[in-house]
Order: C-alpha cells, then sequence, then structure tokens
C-alpha cells in the first residue's frame, strides 16, 4: 500500500511539474493550432461533424485563458 501510494505521489508530482512549465507557453500555439485545426476541416469537408467543430474552438478559447493569464501574471498591476 504504501509503495504504490509513494509511486502515485511520484507521479503526481512530475506531472504538475511539467505542466507548470508548460502552461506557462501554451496561449498563443494552442489558438495558432485552433486555427490551423479549423482551416484543415473546412479544406478537407469535414464540418458536418460536430466534434471535429468543437475540437479547434476549445483549443482556441483554452489559447486565449492561456495567453492572458500569462500577461496578467508578466504585469506589475
Amino acid at each position: 500500500m504504501h509503495k504504490s501510494f509513494t509511486s502515485l505521489v511520484k507521479v503526481y508530482t512530475a506531472i504538475d511539474r511539467i505542466t507548470k512549465k508548460t502552461f506557462k507557453h501554451i496561449g498563443l500555439p494552442f489558438v495558432y493550432g485552433g486555427v490551423l485545426l479549423l482551416t484543415v476541416f473546412y479544406f478537407t469537408g469535414l464540418t458536418d461533424y460536430n466534434l471535429l467543430t468543437l475540437l479547434p474552438v476549445l483549443s482556441i478559447l483554452a489559447g486565449i485563458v492561456g495567453y492572458v493569464r500569462e500577461e496578467k501574471q508578466k504585469s506589475a498591476y
């Protein structure tokens, strides 16, 4: 029991450390990726599927939130 708990804690801390480093730089690449996905889906004719249309929109929104959060943390105000 104790061994499995410590391994879960190690995995959690590794994931936490990675996400803290990467979420600082995730804003604009998510926006660019979402726009790229929208254009690919449009030109390939995959706009009839709701899930494929929703994924780029969620990516763009996550990128906007990440970018605004990053800019707010940079500012002293």
